[in-house]
């Protein structure tokens, strides 16, 4: 794209924060994963927790579609925060209406933007493995195995930790019994039935995020299918932001009406030129 000006939004969604582009407007370089490899990095570049392009969909029953890569230039099937995102700045550029049905690789999700706070519906049936034993650094560990499209891991502790979570969740993150591709790690302490405070360390990111959508519902799921907590869910995030997680229980246990909410908010508009990326490998 010689001579071009790459146009982006920088968003934060409860503190995931991301860079969004409009795909059908904006020229864009082959391979999206070396541009999320040149714009995610923080202090020498734009700095986020990835990359997410935004395009109308090509399917007559959605409205847009979503892509989303990590840092390390992975493409990730789904992103609960970043599809919230995704769906306000859908709005702003003309490419959907305030209710709207978003395609992305996981699956199709509804979405209802009403100024800065945005509610995601989820049509996806949950995976749940239970009381999952995990090797960690300090032995054995069990969590709960819980897949909205991406997998996470939530352990559930006493009190969360002041310092840093890294040298707890980067072992798990890894460990065997999670498969080759890992998953996601959640550290979770219940406050009371409908509340609980959250830290994720993010696979593709490889550190914690101040928040992460999918990692809210997951946990909140996972932590009633244990019988310690009902919806609503108040999801208290790293960054401070309230996540609010809704969903039915059926009489099988199984769960339904998937509802994440919560802010989306504009940081920033922005041009780079090519010239002044950082190499595309």
């Amino acid at each position: 794209m010689p001579g071009q000006q790459l146009r982006f939004c920088k968003m934060s969604g409860a503190g995931n924060d991301f860079i969004l582009i409009n795909a059908a407007s904006t020229p864009l370089p082959r391979d999206p994963s070396a541009l999320a490899v040149a714009l995610c990095p923080r202090r020498t570049s734009v700095g986020a927790d990835g990359l997410i392009l935004v395009e109308p969909s090509e399917r007559k029953d959605a409205d847009v579609r979503v892509r989303f890569w990590n840092p390390d230039g992975g493409e990730t099937e789904t992103c609960g925060n970043g599809t919230r995102c995704a769906a306000r700045f859908a709005l702003i550029e003309g490419l959907a209406r305030d209710e709207m049905m978003i395609e992305t690789k996981a699956s199709d999700i509804a979405a209802y933007v009403s100024g800065p706070l945005v509610t995601l519906r989820y049509a996806i049936k949950p995976s749940l493995t239970p009381d999952l034993s995990v090797t960690g650094p300090e032995g054995r560990r069990s969590g709960h195995l819980v897949g909205v499209g991406v997998p996470h891991l939530v352990v559930q502790v006493a009190s969360m930790p002041d310092g840093a979570i890294e040298p707890i969740c980067r072992p798990l993150r890894y460990a065997r019994e999670l498969g080759e591709a890992g998953a996601n790690i959640n550290l979770v302490e219940i406050i009371d039935r409908h509340t609980i405070r959250i830290r994720t360390y993010e696979r593709g990111v490889e550190e914690e995020t101040l928040a992460c959508g999918s990692g809210s519902l997951s946990s909140a799921l996972a932590l009633c299918a244990a019988g310690q907590l009902e919806s609503p869910v108040t999801v208290e995030t790293r960054s401070g932001s309230m996540l609010t997680v809704r969903f039915q229980r059926e009489t099988d246990g199984s769960f339904s009406q998937l509802e994440l909410k919560g802010p989306a908010r504009i940081v920033y508009w922005g041009e780079i030129a090519d010239s002044d990326l950082p190499p595309l490998r």
